[in-house]
């Protein structure tokens, strides 16, 4: 009888999130080279890495989890992002590297999510420019501006800087009528990221990759809207 040699890509994917969680580098280099012994894509490891670290982070937020294991797992994760990103070039990347400006707005200085999305999104291939957190809309605009932005990508945690998110919206697409918008955080969902006049609503980090193709990949707006 022949050997069985098919590793279950349910289990490896399972173990790659385990692993994030595991704050042990050499545990995550041996399960994502168990990878190839299954169906599981480069794409789908990614997905399983960040739910991980999304994992260790909401266990942060509910203070199951002490901030140097946190550290430790943000290592971790950026250990997989690299071994990850030889296999997702050509894939994920976009042609000529597009320039995206993220951060969080002015009022919030919750930034562990947004740190996380700017690694993925670099280690993807684009060209990221984080400014950090608590940012003021016309720190914004000026970053657009200096590096041609594509796209925008801005978060909260909080719902109290909603207004100047929508702020920040308006200005930028005056100022740039065919970047995409991107938003993200606790204090949103995809109706209200409408309401807010933006472009994509990324849920979390697992999705963040796909929806900024999207965009990248959508036609200018006929019309941007204007500050109120």
């Amino acid at each position: 009888m022949m050997r069985e040699r098919t590793v279950n890509k349910h289990q490896v994917l399972q173990s790659v999130e385990e692993a994030t969680l595991s704050r042990d580098p050499e545990r995550i280099r041996a399960t994502l080279a168990r990878r190839t012994e299954s169906e599981a894509t480069p794409e789908e490891a990614l997905e399983a890495l960040t739910r991980g670290m999304e994992r260790a982070r909401t266990l942060f937020q509910d203070r199951r989890l002490p901030l140097p294991e946190l550290l430790l797992t943000l290592d971790v994760f950026r250990e997989g992002l690299g071994l990850l990103k030889p296999l997702l070039h050509g894939k994920t990347r976009p042609k000529r590297g597009a320039s995206i400006v993220i951060g969080v707005v002015e009022g919030d200085v919750h930034d562990l999510g947004k740190n996380i999305i700017a690694a993925i999104l670099e280690m993807s291939g684009y060209r990221v420019r984080d400014l950090g957190k608590d940012v003021k809309r016309d720190a914004f605009l000026e970053a657009v501006r200096e590096e041609r932005a594509r796209i925008l990508a801005i978060s909260s945690m909080m719902s109290t800087p909603l207004d100047n998110m929508r702020e920040l919206i308006a200005w930028a697409r005056k100022l740039s009528p065919a970047m995409g918008v991107l938003v993200g955080g606790a204090a949103l969902d995809q109706t209200l990221a409408v309401k807010l006049g933006a472009d994509g609503y990324a849920a979390d980090a697992g999705t963040v990759v796909g929806e900024v193709g999207r965009l990248l990949g959508r036609r200018p707006r006929a019309a941007d809207a204007r500050p109120g």
